[in-house]
């Protein structure tokens, strides 16, 4: 190595101290001292009002007595050259709260526990949020609630979740909630384990994320990378990759959310088909146009009356059908689902009986 290189190399290991060094700085003017811990995180992006470091503060703990902020001793600076670090502090009621923070690369774990743990109640911490820092995730949904508020007149929210308060709770909607969000600054973070828990998008305060959860303890994985794809990669890993599924579910699929019995097609034929008008015309017109059909999936209503109508009971069919859908075979297979129906009105057994038959027709095997 030449001598300028050298000092290139010094002089850049000078100027990211100095930048930690003014990060911490410009937080302890405004935070108490010592309350904000500082996760240096290079591949962070620059993003206006934001260090590329996360800054953790509001760490609390609630037990039946209430909620107790934490002790300043535990977001004290690591050890020199630590990259994972554990700090303690005991609590007024006795009880010794510690901080953990394991490092592995560009992945974090922050870990907080308590013993006893007989009475912990709560856990919550929040992050620095950017002005134009934007999140996504926690659920398959825009807004937090019920199905319908996702779809009201008039809505303005978007995959951008920012301003917006998400309940982790078991409630009566349609959605998949994981406890996993990304930031456009480069930063996941993925909440471990199946308590009850609450995330405020800089919805209560514009300059922060706070998260809480309940639960003896409280781990969060904090992923940071240069695109959204590697943090959900990363967390697809940490949770598990999904099973992959048979390869019939790689195919072509048709549905419709309702099929409507009607008494002519599209251009006004009429019907003469032994079953659904509107799955008729859907096969007809893919064989006319050369569209591969691998699955028809037959939702509810499809048949005249209960329980095929709208009701609390609902038997969703795939078909399997290959390549093409021969429609002698459609028609003996929609023919055998309506003996089905008639010969089991009890609709528990009902269920059953058309799991097993559709599950036996539709190759799930392969």
């Amino acid at each position: 190595m030449d001598i300028l290189t050298r000092r290139l190399t010094v002089a850049a290991l000078l100027v990211s101290s100095l930048s930690v060094a003014a990060i911490a700085a410009h937080v302890l003017e405004q935070s108490p001292a010592g309350t904000t811990l500082v996760l240096s995180a290079p591949r962070l992006k620059s993003m206006a009002g934001a260090p590329r470091a996360l800054l953790v503060d509001g760490l609390f703990v609630e037990t039946a007595q209430g909620r107790t902020s934490l002790s300043p001793a535990l977001t004290e600076p690591p050890p020199p050259g630590a990259g994972s670090w554990t700090h303690r502090a005991t609590l007024a009621d006795g009880r010794v709260v510690s901080l953990s923070i394991v490092r592995q690369g560009d992945r974090m774990t922050l870990s907080l526990t308590a013993q006893p743990t007989t009475g912990v109640i709560r856990w919550g911490l929040s992050i620095d949020a950017a002005r134009d820092e934007y999140f996504t995730g926690l659920m398959e949904r825009v807004v937090d609630g019920s199905q319908q508020a996702s779809w009201a007149p008039g809505i303005t929210e978007a995959m951008n979740l920012r301003g917006q308060k998400v309940e982790f709770l078991v409630k009566p909607t349609l959605s998949v909630y994981t406890p996993f969000y990304l930031s456009s600054r480069g930063y996941s973070v993925t909440v471990r384990g199946t308590w009850p828990g609450h995330f405020d998008l800089a919805a209560t305060n514009s300059e922060r994320v706070a998260i809480a959860f309940e639960g003896p303890s409280l781990s969060m994985v904090i992923n940071t990378a240069s695109t959204p794809a590697e943090l959900v990669r990363a967390h697809a890993l940490e949770a598990g990759p999904p099973f992959l599924p048979p390869r019939w579910l790689y195919s072509p699929w048709r549905w419709r959310d309702e099929h409507t019995q009607r008494t002519t097609y599209y251009d006004g034929t009429p019907v003469a088909g032994p079953f659904n008008s509107e799955i008729m015309e859907d096969v007809l017109m893919m064989q006319a146009f050369g569209i591969p059909n691998g699955v028809y999936w037959i939702d509810r209503p499809w048949g005249v009356g209960k329980p095929w109508g709208y009701d609390d009971f609902e038997i969703p069919i795939f078909v399997r059908v290959g390549s093409t859908l021969d429609l002698g075979d459609l028609s003996r297979e929609w023919a055998d689902a309506q003996r089905i129906a008639r010969e089991r009105p009890d609709l528990k057994a009902l269920e059953a009986d058309v799991t097993r038959w559709f599950a036996g027709r539709s190759g799930h095997s392969q």
